[in-house]
């Protein structure tokens, strides 16, 4: 089975998620939380328990997520690498289909697990937890897979994992009174004078712990995911959560609920995009003559997209069958699946066996394998939703037969047509998207109707509607290229009062149908002084939020007809830095590395130590330091045990160098040297500072930490002197390289979702229909006004700080993302970068600057570089893109 690594923003996420833990560790959730995400932490329910959220769309792969949470979690948190988590999911259905998963090896779900933690590694549902032997537990790495309902009842004696059970009684005997007391905080986790009443051979147990599976868990401080966590906020929830004693709760899901979940990461659908994910954007066809348009847009959509897959796979791409899935009207309505069945076979000559029907009473999908190149099902009906983990990315079309704005569970079937085939672009851009045919009279109405649908039940933002929807479905004009029509967008508004309104911009008033207040019809991008008579319409703060909600869809769907990359325009080629060891020598992409090659990094060149590293001992614990900042506070019995091969032995020097050198892992760094290196550092400790072993074992991770971050020293020390000797005094020649050159590609911009820019003045020539990392003030926002306003600039990019989606220079400390990337109206591209003055003599900022005019001035006046401030020598920043751009 195919190795599945993780996507950029899955990474991004756990690296947001480890950050927030290891600072969890130092000044507790509720601090660390505020610092990270800029919000108050939600700390009613479960305290000082850490417990956020990873806010993952559709189609995101949370599940893979959760894999590698488990072991980011196990590290950052507990300092465990033998940790017990429990995976709680929302159904049975999905319980089946993730342990499956879990369990099976080559499984990448499994193989996150596995690559952490080896063969000490045990996945298992309630009833085998149960079997488990006590000694498996702190020695291998254990999760429970199981339904949140398992654990949510209103009396404990209701379910399995509270009733007292003897085979549990060799787990709670062996264990000391202190660590049963743990469990005093814990809801009915002891036998009561009722338990006795109702079962007599109880009593002999009154007062103790019970023998149950949930307290067994409960006494092992759990991790816990929750998925689809949206489900679980309730008071039964809360209260069976409580019962697990988690030491931390991770929920995933695509749509929190307000103010009652701590997002710390949230996934944009322009990242999804990105990263072949999903198919974007959806294009619509909205079908005022009713439903039998809509199925016969709907086929012939899917008859041409067939062709299309057909000719991809004859040029390489794999395989792929697009299907319909029709959302029919209910039995007792005009078009039922049956009837649309018929209609399908007798009106449009369909085959039978190219349809099913997928319903609570019909089941024709039972058994079919949908990927098989010999199956011939090519249309499915249903009603309301399909069944709970059936995934089938080759669906491409939706046509629902139902007002978008009514129908039942469409945001599932969007799901399911949004999916990528293979996770992987296809050779043909019709393959990249999905098709949506829906009966709705106008594609105004259509449209709105599935912003509020993507936004209000999928995970989606406003903000990413601008990449989601296109204006209008293609037009078949015998080519295969499709002609695109672009319809004004418009957004009608019901406000109370149209006050002001009469002459703004873009706005057309009539009267209600209610006889109170008025319609508003509003027509391209809102400023931000028609939005405040808008919202001056209303008085109370709810219908003053829809506003502002409203008003943000509808910019950002004017941004996707309006932004070049939506209507196909191309950007210029951007040329990254080469280098030559001489004059004709071949060219080589120029990078940070690149310098470091020419490096003998010699870690122990000087004399070992390990400054920024100190452990204090006192009082049966141990307190970490990291450069003066205390890392973690522990209690001796409380710590893990150092896993070396799941036994208990002695632990030597060489076993904790063995560890270390697992966990360090640098590929530039000689074996051998290495191991030298973390020898010299562990016998620095215990013999020159006096720190025991078993200490250094159980803070293994902190110090694994520490010795990174120094080599990381070591390197940056002798790239600099030598990137200063090689590419900015001439030692390699260096020049553009044009043969390889960066490009902005036309749907691929992964913003993140909390940087986007949310502001109301409108940017008409930025390429894409979304902003990265802008605020709506300040003097970075005032810049990118300039550069958006400048008749020499052609169209421009607030360039991504990510490869391989922005484009960089080498610097040596690493790349270097200039601000903005713009376009010309001559040609030339122009890389500009704003800095505060503050920064103005900062050696790196000193560094990015001669690597950019080096790199302008070796294209042969096809670039120009830009380093621009507020104020440069009386000049403001149009005065000095002035100059450069002249």
């Amino acid at each position: 089975m195919a190795d599945l690594k993780l996507k950029r923003y899955q990474s991004a996420a756990l690296t947001a998620l480890s950050d927030f833990l290891h600072a969890a560790a130092q000044v507790g959730a509720a601090s660390a939380f505020q610092q990270q995400a800029g919000r108050a932490y939600q700390s009613e329910v479960f305290g000082e328990v850490p417990c956020v959220c990873l806010r993952i769309p559709t189609g995101g792969g949370k599940t893979l997520l959760a894999s590698h949470a488990i072991v980011s979690m196990a590290r950052e948190w507990q300092a465990n690498d033998a940790p017990v988590a429990v995976w709680l999911v929302p159904s049975d259905a999905i319980r089946s289909q993730t342990l499956n998963a879990l369990q099976t090896p080559g499984h990448p779900y499994r193989t996150a697990l596995e690559d952490a933690y080896g063969q000490r590694l045990q996945v298992c549902d309630l009833e085998r937890a149960s079997t488990l032997s006590p000694t498996d537990w702190g020695r291998q790495t254990i999760v429970v897979v199981a339904t949140i309902q398992s654990f949510r009842v209103e009396a404990a004696d209701t379910r399995n994992v509270y009733a007292f059970s003897e085979a549990f009684e060799r787990h709670f005997k062996s264990l000391p009174a202190e660590k049963l007391a743990r469990l005093k905080d814990t809801p009915d986790a002891f036998v009561t004078e009722a338990d006795v009443a109702g079962n007599a051979m109880l009593k002999p147990f009154a007062g103790q712990a019970r023998y149950s599976l949930a307290n067994w868990l409960a006494l092992q401080n759990p991790l816990i995911v929750v998925d689809e966590a949206h489900n679980t906020k309730t008071d039964k929830s809360f209260v069976a959560l409580k019962r697990l004693n988690p030491s931390a709760i991770l929920e995933l899901t695509a749509t929190p609920l307000p103010h009652q979940s701590n997002v710390l990461y949230h996934v944009s659908a322009q990242e999804l995009q990105a990263e072949d994910m999903i198919k974007l954007p959806i294009t619509l066809r909205e079908h005022a003559e009713g439903w039998q348009a809509a199925v016969f847009g709907a086929v012939q959509t899917r008859q041409w997209l067939e062709t299309e897959a057909q000719q991809a796979q004859a040029a390489g791409d794999a395989y792929v069958r697009p299907i319909v899935l029709f959302q029919a009207q209910n039995v007792n309505d005009a078009v039922p699946p049956e009837a649309l069945r018929q209609h399908l076979m007798n009106e449009l000559h369909i085959s039978e066996e190219q349809i099913a029907i997928a319903t609570g009473s019909q089941r024709d999908l039972d058994g079919v394998d949908v990927f098989s190149p010999a199956t011939q099902l090519r249309y499915i009906i249903t009603v309301q939703a399909l069944r709970e983990g059936w995934d089938c990315p080759f669906a491409y079309v939706l046509c629902s037969l139902q007002p978008l704005s009514s129908a039942t569970a469409v945001e599932q079937l969007l799901g399911r047509v949004l999916r990528m085939p293979y996770a992987k672009r296809r050779g043909r851009e019709s393959l990249n998207r999905a098709y949506a045919h829906v009966c709705e009279a106008t594609f105004a109405h259509a449209a709105g109707a599935l912003v509020d649908r993507l936004v209000g039940g999928m995970g989606f933002e406003a903000l990413d509607v601008a990449s989601m929807i296109a204006p209008q479905m293609p037009l078949f004009d015998g080519a295969q290229t499709p002609a695109i029509a672009l319809p004004p967008v418009t957004t009608v508004l019901e406000v109370s009062s149209a006050e002001g309104l009469q002459h703004a911009a873009g706005v057309s008033i009539a009267p209600a149908p209610s006889g109170k207040g008025a319609l508003v019809t509003i027509t391209g991008h809102v400023d931000e002084t028609v939005e405040k008579l808008l919202l001056a319409s209303e008085r109370s703060e709810k219908k003053q939020e829809l506003i502002r909600q409203k008003v943000t869809q509808h910019n950002a769907v004017v941004a996707a007809e309006t932004a070049p990359s939506m209507r196909g325009v191309h950007f210029a080629p951007v040329p990254p830095l080469g280098y030559r060891y001489g004059a004709q020598a071949s060219l080589f992409p120029l990078e940070r590395e690149a310098v470091l090659e020419s490096v003998d990094l010699n870690l122990l060149a000087q004399t070992v130590s390990l400054p920024g590293f100190q452990v204090v001992e006192q009082d049966n614990a141990f307190e970490i330091y990291l450069d003066q900042q205390k890392q973690v506070k522990m209690r001796a019995a409380d710590v893990g045990q150092l896993a070396l091969d799941g036994v208990n032995i002695h632990i030597t020097t060489d076993d904790l160098v063995r560890w270390l050198n697992r966990e360090v892992r640098q590929p530039d760094i000689v074996q051998g040297h290495l191991l030298a290196y973390l020898n010299a550092i562990v016998n620095y400790l215990v013999n020159d500072q006096r720190v025991s072993l078993n200490t250094l074992a159980r803070m293994r991770f902190v110090l694994a930490k520490r010795i990174n971050a120094q080599i990381a020293d070591m390197r940056d020390a002798a790239a600099k002197s030598q990137f200063q000797q090689l590419v900015l005094d001439g030692g390699w020649k260096i020049e553009p390289d044009w043969s390889h050159t960066f490009k902005f590609e036309q749907g691929i911009y992964p913003a993140p979702a909390g940087s986007r820019y949310a502001g109301r003045w409108e940017f008409k020539k930025h390429y894409y229909p979304v902003i990265a990392d802008l605020k709506d003030k300040g003097e970075e926002f005032e810049c990118a006004r300039f550069v958006d306003r400048h008749p020499q600039v052609k169209q421009w990019v607030r360039n991504l700080d990510q490869a391989p989606f922005g484009f960089w220079l080498p610097t040596a400390q690493g790349r270097f993302f200039p601000d903005f990337i713009a376009e010309l109206k001559d040609g030339r591209v122009a890389v500009i970068e704003y800095k505060g003055a503050h920064l103005r003599t900062l050696p790196s900022e000193i560094e990015k600057r001669k690597v950019g005019e080096l790199w302008a001035a070796s294209s042969g006046g096809k670039c120009v570089f830009a380093f621009v401030y507020l104020d440069e020598g009386g000049m403001n920043i149009e005065a000095q893109l002035d100059k450069v751009f002249k």
